[in-house]
This record gives structure tokens, sequence and C-alpha cells, in this order.
């Protein structure tokens, strides 16, 4: 967390989005004031190497989606794309 917390404050990368090559899920919660909806596309953007990627934008979820009161809505969109044939 020491790292990840300074490379986050110098405005480094912690990791190399066109480097994941595994199925990608990105999902980013309306209010989520601590990683807003706004830098997301510039990261599903960089997932050049996942072929099969999706991003989500779910309404009304902040940035602790999993406890929230839509959690279902996160639960589901996230059921539903491990579920998928593979491609």
């Amino acid at each position: 967390m020491k790292d990840l917390g300074e490379f986050w404050a110098a405005g480094k990368p912690t990791y190399d989005p066109a480097a994941i090559r595994a199925p990608t899920m990105l999902v980013v919660g309306e209010w989520d004031a601590i990683t807003p909806p706004t830098m997301a596309p510039e990261i599903f953007r960089r997932l050049t190497a996942a072929k099969h990627r999706r991003m989500v934008v779910l309404s009304e979820g902040a940035h602790f989606m999993s406890n929230e009161k839509n959690r279902m809505h996160l639960i589901r969109e996230v059921q539903h794309f491990l579920e998928e044939p593979a491609q």
C-alpha cells in the first residue's frame, strides 16, 4: 500500500493496461470520487491485448459498490461477464 500511495501521488502508473491479456471487465461507479468515471475510457482504450473486454458504469455507485444499496446490480453484471462463452 505504501508503494501504491507513492506511485499514485507521483502520477506514475502501477501497471500497464496494454500488458493485460485476460478477459477484462472495468466497472466504475457513477458517483465514484476516488476513481471517477472520467478516468475509465482511457484505461479501457489502453487494454489493447485483452481480446474480450467490457466497461460498465453503474448508476448511483460510488467506490465501494459491493457494500452499497445497489450491490446486486454489480453482482449481476460481473456474473454475466463471467458466464459469457470464451472468445
